[in-house]
C-alpha cells in the first residue's frame, strides 16, 4: 500500500513498504538500485533520487511496484513502470486447418479427411522489457480449412507473439501445421492425404532463468509442450463406405483439437478446432474444421 504522504515517517514504514531491512543510511533506497525501481516518484511526480542528498521525505506518497494481474489484452500494451520483465503464464500458437472428405463419381472409394495439427505451449518463460516501452502482443490466427475436392492444402496455424517496441521478438510460440491432399480425380485415382502436424517450433529472446520478483515468486526457465499431429482416417474402398474424418490434434496444453466428421448419414463435417487446436476433417464430402486461434496470458513483475 501506499506511504502516507505527511506526518513523521521512519525506516520502519519504508521498509515495509520497499523492502529490505531497516538499513543504518536511506543510501540503501536511491531510485536504480535493488529495493526501489529506476523512475520511481511519488503520487504528484517528483521522483526518488537516485544519487545525492535523499530524505525521508522523498518517500511520501510512494508505492512499490506490484505484480499485475494475469491478462490476455492483445495488441499494442505499455509495459507499466517500475516492471522489467513480462512473465508469460501461457502462450499457444495456432491450431492448422483440417480437410474437407471426398467421395468419387467411379472410383470405387471415399476419403475421410485429414485433420490439421495443434499449436505449441510455452509456459513460465521470464523475458526482459524497460518500463515504459510498447509491446506488440499477438495470437496465432488459426488455419483454414482445405476445401479443395481432391487436390490441395488447408491454411497452417500462425504463431502467437511478444515483440519488442525495438522490432526484437521476445516470444513466439508456432501454430500447428495443414493438413493436405493431392493427385484425385473424379474417376481415381483416390487421392493422397497428409494430416498436419503438431507445432513444435518455440523461441524466446532475453530469458530470465533465476532471481526472485518482488512479490516473492522464484524465477525459472519456462517449458515448451509440442503440438499434436493431426489423424489421417485415409480412404476407404467402395462407394458409400461411410468413412469418418480424422480428428484434429490438440494443442501442447493437450486440448482444443476439431472432431472429426461422423460418417455418412450423421452429419459428415468437421468441427473447428479451439485454443490453437487443429480442425478436424470432414467425412465423405463433409467440410473440414479451421484451426483454433492461439492464446495467451501474461503479467507484468519486477525481478529484484
Amino acid at each position: 500500500m501506499t506511504i502516507k504522504s505527511s506526518g513523521s515517517l521512519n525506516t520502519t514504514e519504508i521498509v515495509a513498504e520497499w523492502g529490505g531491512s531497516q538499513p543504518n543510511s536511506l543510501s540503501e533506497y536511491y531510485s536504480g538500485g535493488s529495493l526501489v525501481y529506476s523512475g520511481a516518484a511519488d503520487g504528484s511526480g517528483n521522483a526518488i533520487p537516485s544519487s545525492g542528498t535523499i530524505s525521508f521525505s522523498d518517500f511520501y506518497d510512494t508505492t512499490a511496484f506490484s505484480t499485475t494481474s494475469a491478462s490476455s489484452t492483445t495488441g499494442t500494451v505499455a509495459v507499466p513502470s517500475g516492471a522489467n520483465a513480462i512473465y508469460v503464464i501461457t502462450a499457444i500458437g495456432g491450431g492448422g486447418g483440417g480437410y474437407r472428405g471426398a467421395d468419387y463419381d467411379k472410383a470405387g472409394g471415399e476419403s475421410g479427411g485429414p485433420g490439421g495439427g495443434g499449436g505449441v505451449l510455452m509456459s513460465g518463460h521470464y523475458l526482459t522489457v524497460t518500463a515504459g516501452e510498447n509491446l506488440t502482443i499477438s495470437t496465432g490466427s488459426g488455419g483454414a480449412a482445405g476445401t479443395g475436392v481432391y487436390s490441395g492444402s488447408a491454411g497452417a496455424g500462425t504463431a502467437t507473439t511478444v515483440v519488442r517496441a525495438n522490432g526484437t521478438t521476445i516470444l513466439s510460440a508456432g501454430g500447428g501445421g495443414a493438413s493436405s491432399t493431392s493427385g484425385g480425380g473424379v474417376q481415381g485415382p483416390l487421392r493422397s492425404q497428409s494430416a498436419g502436424s503438431g507445432g513444435t517450433s518455440a523461441s524466446t529472446s532475453g530469458a530470465v532463468t533465476s532471481g526472485t520478483t518482488s512479490s516473492g515468486a522464484s524465477v525459472s526457465a519456462g517449458s515448451n509442450t509440442n503440438g499434436s499431429a493431426g489423424v489421417n482416417p485415409g480412404n476407404s474402398s467402395g462407394d458409400n463406405a461411410n468413412v469418418v474424418g480424422g480428428a484434429g490434434g490438440n494443442s501442447g496444453a493437450g486440448s482444443g483439437g476439431g472432431s472429426a466428421g461422423a460418417a455418412r448419414g450423421s452429419g459428415g463435417a468437421g468441427s473447428n478446432g479451439g485454443g490453437g487446436g487443429g480442425g478436424g476433417s470432414g467425412a465423405s464430402s463433409g467440410a473440414g474444421g479451421a484451426g483454433g486461434a492461439g492464446t495467451i496470458s501474461y503479467q507484468f513483475v519486477r525481478i529484484t
